[in-house]
């Protein structure tokens, strides 16, 4: 295990840890809440978990020069909460993880996540074992496997909020076809990686011109080479030098029809037509999800306690309304949670979608509760 600081380990930022977790290698970067006098130890961790192609320090930088309001994690530690960002293996240039994991599976990623979280809870001794889920872009695809394997380490995934996420579903989004496999067995897609630096160029603009991540340094320390299996396309590493059809298909390792073992789901969506997939279908993707999830936790016994009156119709009206109250957007586009002003309405933006789904699961429970 390393420990980044800007001297002893120039290629880790300060406070990153260098870890093989589960079998395969990782980056993990935790932050404290702010305040030690005002902490709140009842407050859930908050677990940010990055998309493809790149590492978690999108979510609280770290690079020189940079400015650590620019980020989320910041702000989220203003609000009292600690943070964990967890980085999956990818290979970067110069290499700062070992590249030996081009058989990385989603199942893997759920179980390196969720023991990784373990770990930083019981080190640092935190003062609850709940949890909200913050998964941005390819993220979205790991949630349920995340989620079971965390309730088998004894964590309470009180809640998954989509930043931008796609769920897995095979193909969902497009994907350049210009795919290279690198000797590693993991896949790049440099035009790609060239499109996410105008977007993030495009949030300087809208955070008063301010520097965020400077092209050179992003391509070097924020971004790297993906395993394959994780982009939800179908393919794997032969072993020796391309990708092949995978046996086992996408929905699969998502589970993503697995609605009972959802946490309780959530979206904050970019509007920007810089990011127009996301900007148009995120909020009916994880409505959709939402209300099957919702279905999910009242059962067949509950259906049969609701019959007909007034509280299924209260019902009814709850679950048609909860993607509206869920799902909310932000300016922005895919990078729509960093930069100083945006981060930090993102951030006020996650603890209101924290008070809401508590109600919201209040409401539901109240309502599985009354008697005719």
């Amino acid at each position: 295990m390393q420990q980044g600081s800007q001297s002893s380990i120039p290629l880790l930022y300060p406070g990153e840890v260098l870890d093989t977790i589960a079998g395969f290698p990782t980056i993990y970067h935790y932050q404290p809440a702010s305040d030690l006098a005002t902490r709140d130890q009842r407050k859930p961790l908050v677990l940010c978990v990055t998309g493809g192609l790149h590492l978690a320090r999108v979510f609280y930088g770290g690079h020189r020069g940079s400015s650590p309001s620019n980020f989320l994690a910041y702000w989220l530690n203003k609000l009292g909460f600690g943070v964990l960002s967890l980085s999956y293996p990818l290979e970067t240039d110069p290499e700062i993880m070992p590249v030996t994991a081009a058989e990385f599976r989603i199942q893997d990623w759920g179980q390196q996540a969720a023991v990784t979280t373990e770990k930083i809870i019981r080190e640092k001794r935190l003062g609850t074992r709940s949890l909200i889920l913050i998964s941005w872009s390819m993220g979205g695809r790991m949630v349920v496997p995340f989620n079971m394997a965390a309730k088998e380490l004894g964590l309470e995934v009180l809640q998954f909020i989509s930043f931008a996420a796609t769920p897995g579903i095979s193909s969902l989004r497009a994907f350049p076809t210009e795919l290279t496999c690198r000797t590693s067995g993991y896949f790049t897609a440099l035009s790609h990686l060239d499109v996410f630096y105008q977007q993030v160029k495009e949030m300087e603009e809208l955070n008063e011109d301010r520097d965020i991540i400077p092209r050179d340094i992003f391509l070097r320390e924020y971004v790297g080479a993906t395993p394959i299996n994780l982009i939800g396309l179908g393919l794997k590493y032969d072993g020796k030098a391309r990708f092949v059809r995978d046996e086992a298909t996408h929905e699969e390792d998502t589970r993503v029809m697995d609605f009972e073992n959802f946490p309780l789901i959530s979206a904050i969506y970019p509007t920007s037509i810089s990011d127009a997939s996301h900007a148009l279908a995120d909020k009916a993707t994880w409505g959709f999800l939402l209300t099957y999830k919702l279905e999910s936790m009242i059962g067949n016994d509950g259906l049969r306690n609701f019959q007909a009156g007034t509280k299924w119709e209260q019902f009814v009206e709850l679950v048609h309304g909860a993607p509206e109250r869920m799902c909310i957007p932000v300016p922005g586009n895919h990078f729509f949670f960093v930069g100083e002003k945006s981060s930090r309405r993102v951030a006020e933006r996650v603890a209101k979608l924290i008070t809401d789904a508590k109600r919201l699961q209040n409401e539901v429970f109240e309502l599985l509760a009354k008697k005719h």
